[in-house]
């Protein structure tokens, strides 16, 4: 059942067995979960249906980080939430990432990584992107095949792949599940904007939420959970300082620090002196139909051994802003794209990252490639949108295209590193409900920039070895100086309530409890100890899944418990 907030009475109360902030792929997939499992639940949102800028504007932030895109391009409050805007890409965190490593600073997880890829394949249901198969030699229609021909594995492999999803709008694909379900009220246009402790500090009483107008609705439920994202879920515990001074969770001085995101760049074209007629380069369909694609990762034992960071990179295409590519597909992707349908075809976020925010391009030269190219150009446009805006089921998730002189600009997608002093802190200034905005204070270090170069190096000295190629550094002689300037975040935000065995050491418990309490919960990334090479959409899932089925065990005794001490 839906129900838009703003029609509720002032003062109204609201009820239910779960309390769910958030209603992106984290919320929607808890609740339908424990609704399954017969539990009332109460999912509330900021956002309703479609866009709202007003509403957006609640989550910006405050000042300015040059490391870190701005909140209007990386959140959205909306059903859904930042499916909205995703692309689709499904990719798991690796063994790896669970290992006590000194490059990132022997941080800990509390949980392993086989606790948590049994939950793979249920997320992968969810994400309608297929079985949990992220190998290319362990698909029979794939494997025998190399990314590129005579590829000797080892050190450096190119099996690894990425999963795409239809991509999944987990508000649209959802919607009727939702709104059908006899146990689940979904509350729109309704912001949390408090969390209210028993007098011990040790529980929630209830929950105050506003709508734009500034009516209030109190919340009541057995246990709470935050998943309203990486930022917002870390600024509600930061807000609700009138029991605990510095911010619920904030007992050892954790919450909002070890903020990560990723460390990407494009600093090296790779030379292949394999034939260029081999090269795997754009997308492929595993069994099922689910487009995959191949990408480079560095063995698990080669990353100890050299004390590099988890990273992958994949073959990419020609800046498309540069119109001194020549080819007609690209100028037409680029003229599309900058045009005013542009903002209507892709998210912003991706737009952007496409052609660049400031970059300036002439328009004339790319419209010479097109025309030079015109038959090709106009097949491709036809086809292309024929199959990812009009034909149904999946999509195909972009455009690669081939380079006959087998020359391409090499994506570099790497962990961003834990550091205490990168992280958000609230400010004075205030949303149009009264709560403090972010400031974040992003940070990239020396070991990240070094971590990065390094792998760059290795992948040369492999590609020489193998007499497989070479790669060219772009930008002069000081590619760590490139590195520098290209590293940017926001996009995947995590580690702001970082999970730990020990309160001392963290915000959250192993089952994404705050320290402390037996009724509130965070599913966010916020809760990750480490970044991955990976994004972060997928095992947000993950850990949403695990948490249903832990309130599934606990919640009965949990909820007796929680109405017997209640005033």
């Amino acid at each position: 059942m839906y129900l838009e907030a703003p029609q509720l009475p002032p003062d109204n109360q609201l009820e239910a067995d779960v309390a769910i902030v958030g209603a992106g792929p984290a919320g929607i997939v808890l609740a339908l979960e424990l609704a399954e499992a017969g539990r009332r639940v109460l999912l509330i949102d900021s956002g309703g249906h479609s866009f709202d800028p007003e509403t957006q504007q609640l989550g910006e932030t405050a000042g300015r980080d040059s490391y870190h895109a701005p909140a209007s391009l990386t959140t959205r409050r909306q059903i859904g939430g930042a499916s909205n805007l995703w692309a689709g890409r499904c990719v798991p965190f690796d063994p790896i990432d669970f290992q006590p490593r000194r490059i990132a600073g022997y941080a800990r997880w509390p949980v392993s990584y086989e606790e948590l890829r049994e939950y793979f394949t249920r997320a992968g249901r969810w994400f309608v992107c297929g079985d949990p198969v992220f190998d290319a030699e362990e698909i029979p229609s794939l494997a025998g095949r190399s990314l590129i021909p005579g590829w000797p594995g080892g050190a450096i492999r190119a099996t690894a792949l990425e999963r795409w999803s239809l991509p999944t709008n987990f508000g649209h694909r959802y919607h009727s599940r939702l709104k059908l379900s006899r146990l689940i009220t979904v509350a729109t246009k309704l912001t949390c904007t408090e969390i209210v402790c028993n007098s011990s500090g040790s529980g929630v009483r209830y929950l105050i939420a506003q709508t734009l107008s500034r009516n209030r609705v109190f919340i009541r439920a057995s246990c709470y959970v935050l998943a309203c994202g990486g930022l917002e879920s870390t600024r509600l515990l930061f807000a609700s300082n009138a029991t605990h001074r510095e911010g619920i969770g904030n007992h050892s001085g954790h919450l909002g620090r070890w903020y990560m995101g990723h460390v990407e760049s494009r600093i090296a074209n790779v030379h292949f002196r394999t034939p260029p007629q081999e090269t795997l380069y754009d997308y492929e369909r595993d069994q099922a139909g689910v487009y995959v694609r191949r990408r480079f990762s560095f063995a698990p034992e080669f990353c100890l051994e050299h004390d590099l960071p988890n990273a992958v990179m994949w073959l990419n295409n020609p800046e498309l802003g540069e119109p001194s590519h020549r080819n007609g597909v690209l100028s037409f992707i680029y003229l599309t794209l900058t045009s005013p349908l542009g903002p209507r075809l892709v998210s912003e976020a991706i737009r952007l990252g496409q052609v660049g925010a400031e970059r300036p391009s002439s328009r004339r030269e790319h419209m010479a490639n097109v025309l030079r190219e015109l038959g090709p150009t106009l097949i491709f446009a036809l086809d292309f949108g024929y199959q990812r805006f009009v034909k149904r089921g999946r999509k195909p998730p972009g455009v690669f295209v081939r380079n006959p002189a087998n020359i391409y600009p090499l994506k570099y997608h790497g962990e961003h590193l834990p550091h205490y002093h990168s992280r958000v802190v609230p400010t004075h200034e205030r949303d149009a409900l009264g709560m403090p905005r972010l400031r974040t204070e992003m940070r990239f270090e020396d070991s990240d920039f070094d971590g990065a170069l390094r792998a760059h190096r290795h992948f040369d000295g492999y590609l020489r070895e193998h007499k497989l190629g070479h790669l060219e550094f772009v930008g002069g002689d000081d590619p760590d100086s490139t590195i520098r300037r290209q590293v940017f975040g926001g996009y995947h935000q995590a580690g702001t309530t970082r999970m730990a065995a020990e309160p001392s050491e963290g915000v959250l418990d192993p089952n994404l409890a705050v320290h402390g309490f037996e009724d509130l919960f965070v599913a966010s990334s916020s809760a990750f100890v480490t970044s991955s090479q990976a994004n972060t959409t997928f095992m947000i899932v993950v850990f949403a899944l695990r948490l249903a089925d832990h309130l599934r065990r606990g919640l009965p005794q949990a909820k007796a418990q929680l109405l017997a001490s209640r005033p």
